[in-house]
């Protein structure tokens, strides 16, 4: 059977209709064994199969041309260090940098495909997305390592919420509730009680994550507070006297997050499907 020869690595790209270990999606790929590294540590999110199929290769590109391409680099880029998005059929991956568009994508009136954010970029996360219907007004959506529902209207008015915060107190404050009480005097106590009130019941909860993740603070308001990029682990730098206070980047933050039971990388509810990318 053909089958044999390709789980024998005479050759690795024999062209026959197998089950992808990823999507559980029959296809043609190579074979599973001899392409997982000894690095490969995911053993418990795989699926029956023998394969990984040319779809789901796609996404664990360490040397993607095409990503390269779209872009604009000029050394060939990990697909681990993008977020991905896909809407009406067409892929844009993602920087950090580009969190106002990922604000567009998860915040608008049609809901994207595929949505995945890559919150440290040192994991392969694609593979674990829900996908969608197209055309859905809300979906899932994979940050870094929790598959979470999103319906954009609630997104939005608790990035709005995070960002009225962020204005004067650090993402580390609004994270763990644990404000500094001259930073309060000068936000205003009420304004606090109201604006902290809306997102105390979320505290905790891979929502509020997702929000302070993409939450932004215009230029004309960054002075002021600590940036921590959402993690509870990262401390406030706070100089003597009254120095100004340093802003540590979100690209130089990363966050560790629990796994979750919904994934699969070509699934949605009642069918499984693939999406053409291009």
């Amino acid at each position: 059977m053909n089958g044999d020869r390709l789980m024998t690595g005479v050759d690795r790209r024999e062209a026959v209709v197998m089950i992808c270990r990823f999507c559980g999606v029959e296809g043609t790929g190579e074979a599973f064994n001899l392409w997982v590294k000894p690095t490969f540590t995911d053993w418990d999110k795989l699926l029956p199969g023998d394969i990984i199929c040319d779809d789901c290769a796609f996404w664990f590109d360490e040397a993607s041309e095409v990503l390269t391409a779209r872009t604009g680099k000029d050394k060939l880029q990990r697909m681990r260090n993008y977020s991905h998005f896909v809407l009406n059929g067409e892929w844009t991956p993602l920087s950090k940098g580009d969190k106002a568009q990922m604000q567009a994508f998860l915040c608008a009136d049609v809901f994207p495909e595929l949505a995945v954010i890559a919150e440290s970029g040192q994991k392969h996360i694609v593979f674990r997305a829900t996908r969608n219907p197209v055309g859905s007004s809300a979906g899932w959506v994979q940050f870094e390592e929790h598959s979470l529902w999103v319906d954009p209207p609630q997104l939005r008015a608790l990035i709005e919420r995070v960002e009225e915060l962020y204005v004067t107190f650090s993402k580390t404050e609004i994270e763990t509730g644990n404000y500094q009480s001259h930073r309060i005097l000068k936000f205003g106590v009420r304004r606090w009680m109201e604006a902290d009130g809306a997102i105390k019941p979320l505290r905790g909860s891979p929502l509020l994550a997702l929000a302070l993740f993409l939450a932004q603070r215009s230029e004309d308001d960054a002075g002021g507070t600590t940036e921590s990029g959402g993690g509870a682990a990262a401390a406030n730098v706070a100089g003597a006297g009254q120095r100004p206070e340093i802003e540590v980047p979100d690209e130089h933050l990363d966050a560790v997050r629990g796994s979750d039971t919904q994934r699969s990388v070509h699934e949605q509810s009642g069918e499984i499907r693939q999406l053409s990318l291009f």
